[in-house]
């Protein structure tokens, strides 16, 4: 049976600071390796796109859905330049 992501925890990391920045560099391997990192600690996060960020891609919604491909978690939600991921363990 998958397990589903805890709503609460997904209320509770939307209330604090964001975890990291995607900048002017967009999607690098730096910020993919990073945002590993700190999934594996936290399992949620929540990353904030400056306006700077993004490079050619059109719309922030498709660069949060890019990352979260990439590092094999879930979008849980998407409130401006903010998005909360995560990746559920086991």
């Amino acid at each position: 049976m998958p397990k589903k992501p805890d709503p609460t925890r997904i209320g509770i990391v939307w209330q604090e600071p964001a975890m990291m920045q995607i900048g002017k560099g967009g999607i690098s391997e730096g910020v993919i390796k990073e945002a590993t990192r700190l999934l594996k600690k936290h399992r949620y996060i929540k990353i904030r796109l400056l306006r700077t960020g993004g490079g050619s891609t059109p719309s922030r919604q498709e660069i949060f859905e890019k990352i979260s491909a990439s590092l094999g978690a879930r979008l849980a939600g998407v409130r401006g330049n903010t998005a909360v991921i995560y990746r559920l363990r086991g």
